[in-house]
């Protein structure tokens, strides 16, 4: 079931009738039994393999969970060792076994021609690189001591939480646990915001983002070869904001529905194109994310308390994992391993006192993100060259409405200098109209989003991640 999908509407809106009124009468324990219920139909809805993956993932986290003693060390990690050995396990099975499998019969075959390993016709769960990395992270804080192992059914809730279960965001326990586990009564804290970030999820993914992989990314990158070379780069820029509307308007969404259910998630975007160096990009960027990789990977390997050299290297494999998480394929790889030599970079450049001017700066990072992205967009590595390839053919005559498109993207980072001004005025404005002209507001600006739209509604990326 689709989030934007008439029936999901439909759905959610008798749900949170329910719900609040479950609320009301019995308190935030019957709500809690509600979303429990809820979270795992939604996930169902998609494949009943899924759900019941999930359930066994989350009750092996939370037995091992609450077998971790109280204090941290020694032997008394065992518990915690084996959950984050078993959840990559499980990860690594259905997301990366026949990628294994296929490198390793590539290396094998010249020394044995013989060589064979089982394919498995395995079925991605949606959500897994999700729930697995908060999974991991609710571990390890038990592990260290940082808080009490939760109650079994608030532990469910917490790994399988429909707003949060697709794709994020990754939720700390500190983060989403004690909205769980309150005793007071809920409230929605922010309706005027909820309202605004429907729409903006609308605006972003049923137009914004759709309209750019109609008309520029699928059809370029279905065919470089036959494209000018102008074409390929408004492509390239095409993709990045493609993605940005995607994920973002996905984020958007979701933290709509969760404030609408009396939960605040933590932030996920803030306008990563604005940023001047790779690693501001990456603050503001999939943030949730960047901290798990920054507190679960790079921190342990050693952060920035050793040499510079070795600082370098714990950045160069923080990204190439990261790189890695997002998918299968050496294009993932090796976009992950771009970033981190861009990090490195970008760290000798202020180790010998560089500096560049603010908006020379934006414009350099985000040339080096979309790079990036190209790497992110392919299918393979020949995908990349051929790609690569059509930027010397400026013989041809562009097709393609080039000059359309970068209007559009000034445009759109005009908007990212005020999107945060205009959210914060929007409150305050919506504030003051009583909850039908919101309404009202809200379906005409749906309405006027569909009729601007491509037809068709696609899925969302990162649920392929």
């Amino acid at each position: 079931m689709h989030y934007l999908s008439p029936e999901f509407a439909l759905v959610f809106l008798v749900f949170i009738w329910m719900y609040w009124r479950a609320g009301w009468r019995y308190g935030p324990g019957a709500q809690n039994q509600l979303l429990l219920i809820a979270s795992y139909l939604f996930y169902f809805s998609f494949n009943w393999r899924f759900a019941l993956i999930l359930l066994i993932f989350s009750l092996v986290i939370l037995g091992l969970a609450r077998l971790i003693p109280d204090g941290y060390g020694g032997r008394r990690r065992w518990p915690m060792i084996l959950g984050v050995v078993l959840a990559l396990i499980n990860l690594g099975i259905f997301k990366y076994y026949n990628f294994f499998r296929e490198e390793a019969l590539y290396w094998l075959s010249p020394l044995f021609n013989t060589a064979s390993l089982p394919a498995l016709d395995l079925l991605l769960p949606v959500g897994i690189s999700f729930y697995t990395f908060q999974g991991l992270a609710y571990l390890i804080s038990i592990g260290r001591g940082e808080r009490a192992p939760a109650s079994w059914q608030h532990g469910l809730l917490h790994l399988s939480f429909f707003p949060t279960l697709l794709a994020g965001p990754i939720c700390r326990p500190k983060e989403l646990l004690p909205q769980i586990e309150t005793e007071l009564d809920r409230n929605i804290t922010a309706p005027d915001l909820a309202y605004l970030l429907l729409l903006s999820a609308l605006i972003k993914k049923v137009w914004l983002s759709a309209w750019l992989a109609e008309t520029w990314v699928n059809p370029v990158f279905a065919n470089p070869d036959g494209y000018h070379a102008i074409e390929l780069i408004c492509a390239v820029m095409a993709y990045a904001w493609q993605l940005f509307f995607d994920f973002s308007g996905y984020t958007d969404l979701v933290t709509a529905l969760a404030l609408f259910l009396g939960f605040q998630l933590p932030r996920n975007f803030n306008q990563p194109y604005l940023a001047k160096s790779i690693s501001e990009f990456w603050q503001r960027w999939h943030i949730t994310l960047s901290r798990w990789i920054r507190d679960f990977v790079y921190i342990p390997l050693g952060g920035n308390r050793g040499s510079w050299g070795r600082t370098q290297f714990n950045a160069l494999v923080a990204m190439t994992l990261s790189g890695f998480w997002h998918g299968a394929s050496m294009t993932f790889v090796i976009w992950g391993i771009w970033h981190g030599v861009g990090v490195i970079l970008q760290n000798i450049w202020q180790k010998i006192g560089f500096r560049l001017p603010g908006l020379i700066a934006q414009i350099i990072t985000f040339i080096f993100v979309c790079i990036g992205w190209l790497m992110f967009r392919a299918e393979d590595w020949q995908s990349v060259e051929l790609f690569f390839a059509g930027l010397t053919d400026w013989q041809t005559l562009p097709r393609l409405n080039w000059p359309g498109l970068i209007v559009a993207v000034l445009i759109f980072f005009w908007a990212a200098t005020k999107a945060e001004t205009t959210i914060n005025r929007g409150t305050e404005l919506l504030a003051r109209w009583p909850w039908w002209i919101k309404s009202i507001l809200l379906v005409s600006g749906a309405l006027l989003v569909i009729a601007l739209s491509p037809p068709g509604m696609h899925g969302f990326i990162y649920f392929g991640f």
